[in-house]
């Protein structure tokens, strides 16, 4: 078990902002959607019923925490989780 004394002022920050982010229903379902594969915004949109901004606003604040990675393909952005973050979330979670 991690005690208080292992970890960084810095550390507790990043872990918090990233929880704070998926404490978003939305967010959440993103992660799990990405799970499966890369998405880009427009299949976010029409598969959670959600707007484009709104979609857009979500997916910039998941990368900006490191939840997601993604690629250009062209004039497309795909999306996916990144599983090392989610190795960390299920280990925060679980342990």
């Amino acid at each position: 078990m991690i005690t208080y004394e292992e970890v960084s002022e810095r550390e507790l920050l990043e872990k918090a902002e990233l929880l704070k982010v998926l404490g978003h229903p939305e967010r959440l379902a993103i992660v799990l959607l990405t799970l499966n594969g890369e998405m880009c915004v427009k299949d976010i949109v029409e598969t959670l019923g959600i707007s484009q901004p709104k979609a857009s606003q979500h997916v910039g604040l998941m990368k900006e925490v490191g939840l997601l990675t993604f690629r250009k393909e062209g004039t497309k952005v795909l999306y996916r989780v990144n599983n090392e973050i989610v190795k960390e979330i299920m280990e925060i979670l679980f342990s």
